[in-house]
């Protein structure tokens, strides 16, 4: 499930990698492409309840399987049909989409065969595994970027999500009777707000989300300006091999803090992890003057940072969740998560705009800032959960 997810999600870094050569081809302002990054999300938003809802009827298998061949279909209608702002925003969504049949049913494939204690230990290596995907992304996108074309890039990840749902086909295995879903109609996501406990981790997943893609989605063009303004040009092709990287070591970050979620007690630390992030966002706002591979470093480190919370939380959810309803839960999971994904572009982008632009320095300082509260919010919503389950508890 993990290699499936990273061949199904090569496509993620398309657009981000792309975003500098189509902006400046359609004349697109950095709020265009801001939508445009946030429209992936809002593809996947839109079929989240559907595919979500689905696998707790159904073997969640045959659903990653439809969904990583639309992914592929997406890739390729960029590359024959994208040709503005409507086309690309319609066609990147249709590649969000996709994601939503195979990261949380992808997850739900291995809730449903495997018990809960390796549910608990084994879900932050399939949402690892997602920041894997990323970086390999960045790192195989960027080199079609520097030394091919962005057809290629299309056709190379439509491929790579053919082979996604191919590699299901063959070695997972079949659950052939249907799964309870007791009472609850197919769109009934109450569950989800009823459930106190879950709902805590659910919105603390939608700031995190927030930070996260608007750190993905605008830090290549980021890093591009640093090298650009510096005697120490940096090719683009390097560049997106660095990114590919700091996306590696943030596996390392999500099973480190999912590890310290264990030992130490889940909300606290999240509740610690939220505000560390933030002062490093203030730390990057501050750095984007300094050298350039200070920067580099800063910035991955600030991801690194950002990637602590992101498996933890969403084992917080699966722990909080009883079998009958984990479906709902988590359709809710991605839903509101991902909300905050479609719009990360966008905010940031119209920051970028507000404040003059990419070439502006103080710009990517309000927008570093901007993606920080996203921690902030992380911070507020686990010290109120401490916080109520300590009156709670005093008054039993």
């Amino acid at each position: 499930m993990c290699l499936s997810l990273i061949l199904s999600n090569l496509s993620f870094a398309l657009w981000p990698i792309y975003l500098i050569e189509f902006r400046d081809l359609w004349n697109f302002s950095n709020t265009d492409v801001g939508w445009i990054s946030g429209s992936y999300f809002i593809g996947y938003l839109l079929l989240t309840p559907i595919y979500v809802g689905l696998t707790d009827k159904y073997d969640p298998k045959w659903i990653v399987i439809v969904a990583s061949f639309s992914v592929s279909l997406g890739c390729l209608g960029l590359w024959f049909f994208a040709e503005g702002f409507w086309s690309t925003c319609f066609l990147w969504g249709i590649v969000g989409s996709g994601l939503a049949g195979t990261y949380m049913p992808g997850l739900q494939v291995l809730n449903s065969r495997l018990n809960m204690n390796d549910r608990v230990k084994l879900t932050p290596w399939y949402t690892s595994s997602f920041g894997i995907s990323n970086g390999i992304s960045f790192a195989v996108v960027g080199y079609i970027f520097s030394n091919l074309s962005w057809q290629v890039a299309c056709y190379a990840t439509a491929i790579s999500s053919a082979l996604s749902g191919v590699l299901i086909i063959i070695l997972v295995s079949t659950q052939n009777k249907q799964r309870s879903i007791s009472n609850r109609k197919f769109f009934d996501l109450r569950p989800a707000f009823k459930n106190k406990e879950a709902l805590g981790y659910i919105l603390s997943y939608g700031t995190h989300t927030y930070e996260l893609f608007a750190y993905r989605a605008w830090i290549f063009t980021f890093l591009i300006w640093t090298s650009l303004k510096t005697p120490n040009y940096i090719s683009s092709d390097f560049l997106s091999l660095i990114i590919g990287i700091i996306m590696f070591l943030g596996m390392i970050s999500s099973l480190l803090g999912a590890k310290f979620c264990l030992d130490y007690g889940r909300k606290r630390v999240l509740m610690i992890i939220g505000g560390s992030t933030f002062l490093f966002s203030i730390i990057c706002a501050l750095s984007v003057s300094f050298s350039l591979w200070l920067i580099i470093f800063l910035a991955g480190l600030y991801h690194f940072f950002i990637m602590l919370d992101s498996g933890a939380l969403t084992a917080g959810t699966v722990s909080a969740s009883d079998d009958s309803e984990r479906g709902a839960i988590l359709a809710v999971h991605s839903i509101i998560g991902f909300s905050g994904g479609a719009v990360a572009g966008p905010i940031i982008g119209a920051i970028l705009d507000i404040n003059g632009g990419t070439d502006n320095p103080s710009a990517w300082q309000f927008a570093f800032i901007t993606m920080g509260l996203g921690s902030l919010l992380v911070f507020i919503i686990q010290y109120k959960s401490i916080l109520s389950n300590k009156i709670r508890s005093k008054i039993n």
